[in-house]
């Protein structure tokens, strides 16, 4: 990379970095507002005999007697430097919790993204390129199903279609426990590669197959909407029948010319939908039962968990806000307009 586009990189980056901090504080604030206004006592729930003096003691240990502005700069800080508490429910400390189910949620929702872009990308070009009519139609289709259709109304119809009638895949879970599970990486894919298990690697991807592909339906037609109205402009289809009067094949006509156009849209346009794919997650870990964040931190609002609602869904924000970021980078350095100041 020149010397000149690296420093431009830099620069970006760092400026994404400042806003991300900024977006950070901003979203604490509101999330703190948010649990304040929650109905019912999370301390006087928790204790077996919730009598006023010792609510009052419990409360004044874990520091919820504090004026509200120092209860906010406490909680901002024990976030940043980790110290998250403890679980209300388990009593254990809200990191572990967290992590141990975070993994589950970013297997099951970067599956989701590689399997939509692996079949998104390819109905998109076609579909773009004056292809058969089966394209077109798939593509107009997906690009309406990803967005409109329910997920969980997918995810009954996967679980019917797959599990029920076909007798391929299970219904529910992450692993089939009758077996021993490697512990590496919490990644159940890798872990069960780097133990040399690769025996369970069609049973771990067996589970993880269905709620994977309920979930992709979203990042799929969020790659069609971005490439195929970029695919219908003039000047892109003046371009591609220029490339095609020049004896270009579809392969090197697709991949080589038409992938550059889209790709620092599509990078964009996944990384702000990230969001809206955790929320996705939450829905297929339900109806699928998957073990992972999203349905860990219903239960906690359900519970009023207060140190997990807290942590948990600013460490999300977090997350989410750090893709927008990450991704929007990415594209900085691959489209020359952005750097221009163009679209």
């Amino acid at each position: 990379m020149p010397l000149n586009s690296l420093v431009e990189f830099l620069v970006n980056g760092l400026k994404k970095c400042g806003v991300l901090v900024g977006a950070l504080i901003g979203a604490s604030i509101l999330l703190f507002t948010a649990i304040q206004l929650l109905e019912g006592d999370p301390i006087a729930l928790r204790l077996k005999n919730p009598d006023p003096e010792t609510v009052a003691l419990e409360r004044e240990r874990l520091g919820l007697n504090d004026p509200l502005l120092t209860q906010y700069f406490n909680y901002f800080e024990n976030f940043m430097t980790g110290d998250w508490g403890r679980s209300l429910i388990t009593q254990r400390p809200v990191v572990e919790d967290l992590f141990s189910r975070l993994t589950a949620t970013l297997e099951l929702t970067l599956s989701a993204m590689f399997l939509g872009v692996l079949y998104g990308i390819p109905i998109a070009l076609f579909a773009s390129s004056g292809s058969a009519w089966i394209f077109r139609k798939l593509s107009h289709g997906l690009g309406v199903i990803g967005v409109v259709i329910p997920i969980f109304w997918l995810g009954f119809i996967l679980i019917v279609i797959g599990s029920l009638w076909l007798n391929v895949f299970p219904t529910e879970g992450r692993f089939d426990y009758t077996y021993d599970k490697p512990h590496v990486t919490g990644f159940l894919i890798l872990d069960v590669l780097l133990a040399g298990r690769g025996d369970l690697f069609g049973l771990v991807v067996n589970h993880l197959f269905l709620p994977a592909l309920c979930l992709s339906f979203y990042p799929a037609a969020v790659v069609i909407n971005v490439i195929h109205p970029r695919m219908q402009d003039p000047i892109t289809r003046n371009l591609i029948m220029s490339l095609k009067a020049r004896g270009f094949g579809p392969v090197r006509l697709w991949l080589k010319h038409l992938l550059k156009l889209a790709g620092a849209p599509v990078v964009t346009a996944l990384g702000t939908s990230f969001g809206a794919l955790l929320g996705g997650a939450v829905l297929t870990e339900t109806v699928f039962s998957w073990p992972g964040m999203g349905s860990f931190l219903v239960g906690a609002i359900l519970e009023k968990d207060l140190f997990v609602i807290e942590n948990g869904f600013l460490f999300i924000i977090l997350l989410v806000f750090a893709v927008v970021c990450l991704a929007d980078t990415v594209a900085f350095s691959m489209d020359p307009k952005i750097k221009k100041g163009g679209s």
